[in-house]
């Protein structure tokens, strides 16, 4: 396990892959639980912890430019930088109320199951939001600043 959580990863395009990957992978738990016939509620919880979790143990795993790589993240730092932690606390909270306007859009269908979705889905980047709010204003007690470029970003190639 201590090697699992010793992993880094700093490269741009890894983070990406991860991110897509981590947010995509809740939705082929939810059909193999829809599929077996588990509740209507408990495939979308399980589709949001896992999320939660993917992104909680990427934020270990990633660093910023210019951060230090070898010691483990405070358990409250999201990201290297506190513009970076607002903005995608900004981008989470947005889509938390987008996600209750679907909730009480949703509250006279016929399936019901709709409005827990639509609920387990407005918690589960609320959560989110929060943690990367969290983020923003202790980075930004911490004193913590994101440093000039040290070298010009690289160039991809095809």
């Amino acid at each position: 396990m201590r090697r699992i959580l010793g992993l880094r990863i700093v490269r741009w395009e890894l983070k990406l892959l991860y991110v897509a990957v981590a947010y995509g992978i809740g939705y082929p738990i939810r059909a193999l639980l829809f599929a077996a016939g588990a509740a209507p509620f408990v495939p979308g919880l399980v589709d949001a912890t896992v999320t939660i979790g993917a992104f909680v143990l990427g934020a270990r795993w990633f660093r910023g430019a210019g951060e230090a790589v070898a010691p483990p993240r405070p358990w409250w730092r999201m990201t290297a930088w506190p513009t970076l932690s607002k903005n995608l606390g900004i981008l989470f909270a947005f889509m938390a109320v987008s996600f209750v306007f679907l909730a009480v859009r949703a509250v006279g269908a016929v399936e019901m199951f709709s409005v827990v979705d639509s609920i387990i889905g407005a918690l589960q980047f609320a959560v989110l939001a929060f943690l990367y709010l969290n983020s923003a204003v202790r980075l930004t007690r911490g004193g913590f600043a994101k440093p000039e470029r040290l070298r010009p970003p690289p160039r991809l190639r095809l």
